[in-house]
C-alpha cells in the first residue's frame, strides 16, 4: 500500500494545478522550478496516472488529475479549518482563568436557560466565573474533552461514551409558519401531516449526527422521508427562511418566543420531545461535577416547581 504524499508535495501539486504553469507555480512558492517538477513526478509515480498533460509550454490536467485535484483540494481546506480550530482550542485552554467556569451551548438551547444557570451559580458558586460559548453539538463535545469546556448545554442523544448527561427536561417540538396558515382545530400539527412539507431543520449530519438521525427515525416512524430543503445555524435563518416562504421549521418550544408576529408557533403531535441535556467529561475534575451537579438538579426542582 502506497503512503500518502507528504504535505509539501501536495501543495505544489495544487499551485501548479491552479497557475497551470510550473515556473508561475514554483514563482508563487519560493522555489525551482526543476523541484517542483521533479516532485510532482515522484507523486504522479505513486498514484499509477499523470496529474498534468505536458505539450510543449502549455500545461492541462488530465481527467484523473482533474478528480484528483479537487480531493487533495477539499483535504487542504478541511486540513486548514481543523488546524486553526485546534490552535483556537489550545489558545483558550492557555489563556482560562483557573476560576472561570466555561459552559458551551448549542444555538437552540432556550436563552432562558442561560439566565437560569447564572443565578444558580451567582447564588450558590459566587466565586466562580461563569462564562457562556454559543457552539456547535460536535464542537461542544469535542471542547469538554479537551479541557476548553468544563461542561455545556445540548440536545440528547449524542454518540461520546466518554461523556456523563444529566437531564434537565423536555422541549416539545413545535412547526413554526407563516401566521394565518391553516392548521387543524386542534391548533396543532400532526407530525404526519408535515410529510407534504418542505422543512427547516436545526441540525444535520455534519452539525449533529445523532440528533439528526433521530429526526430521520422519527419521520419513518410515522411514514415518511423528509423533505429537508434548509439546514439553518441560527433562530434569526430558521425565522427569515419560514418568512421567506422557503418551508415550515421544525424547533424547540422554548426558542419560539422570541419570533416575529408575522409567524406562528403550533405544537406537532405524533412525535416524541427532545431531551435538554447538562454534559460533562466522565471522570474530570471533582470541582466541576459538583458545580454541573447542584447546578442541574437546581434547574430539575425549578421545573418540577412550575409543572406542579
Amino acid at each position: 500500500m502506497n503512503a500518502t504524499p507528504p504535505l509539501r508535495k501536495l501543495q505544489y501539486v495544487l499551485a501548479v494545478a491552479r497557475e497551470l504553469h510550473f515556473r508561475k507555480a514554483a514563482e508563487r512558492l519560493h522555489v525551482e522550478q526543476s523541484s517542483i517538477s521533479r516532485q510532482i513526478r515522484e507523486v504522479e509515480e505513486e498514484l499509477g496516472f499523470e496529474i498534468f498533460r505536458r505539450d510543449n509550454h502549455l500545461v492541462a490536467l488530465t481527467d484523473p488529475g482533474r478528480a484528483f485535484i479537487l480531493a487533495v483540494d477539499d483535504i487542504m481546506t478541511r486540513l486548514d479549518a481543523d488546524f486553526k480550530r485546534a490552535r483556537d482550542v489550545s489558545r483558550l485552554i492557555a489563556r482560562r482563568n483557573a476560576a472561570s467556569f466555561l459552559i458551551g451551548y448549542s444555538a437552540f438551547v432556550p436563552p432562558t436557560l442561560r439566565h437560569e444557570i447564572r443565578l444558580i451559580q451567582r447564588q450558590r458558586f459566587p466565586s466562580v466565573r461563569l462564562q457562556f460559548r454559543l457552539t456547535t453539538a460536535s464542537e461542544v463535545t469535542d471542547s469538554i474533552s479537551s479541557g476548553v469546556f468544563q461542561a455545556a448545554v445540548t440536545f440528547a442523544p449524542l454518540e461520546r461514551n466518554h461523556l456523563q448527561e444529566i437531564p434537565l427536561r423536555s422541549e416539545p417540538l413545535h412547526a413554526v409558519t407563516i401566521r394565518g396558515q391553516s392548521v387543524s382545530g386542534s391548533g396543532a400539527i400532526n407530525f404526519a401531516d408535515l410529510r407534504t412539507r418542505p422543512l427547516i431543520v436545526t441540525c444535520s449530519d455534519r452539525t449533529h449526527s445523532a440528533l439528526y438521525q433521530w429526526l430521520l427515525e422519527q419521520c419513518a416512524n410515522a411514514g415518511f422521508r423528509p423533505n429537508i430543503v434548509e439546514e439553518a445555524a441560527s433562530t434569526q435563518e430558521v425565522f427569515d427562511l419560514v418568512q421567506d416562504g422557503v418551508g415550515t421549521a421544525i424547533l424547540p418550544r422554548g426558542i419560539c418566543d422570541g419570533m416575529p408576529p408575522t409567524l406562528q408557533c403550533l405544537p406537532i403531535a405524533g412525535i416524541d420531545a427532545l431531551r435538554l441535556v447538562f454534559i460533562y467529561r466522565r471522570g474530570g475534575s471533582q470541582t466541576a461535577q459538583r458545580i454541573v451537579s447542584e447546578i442541574a438538579n437546581s434547574l430539575r426542582h425549578a421545573c418540577l416547581e412550575k409543572a406542579g
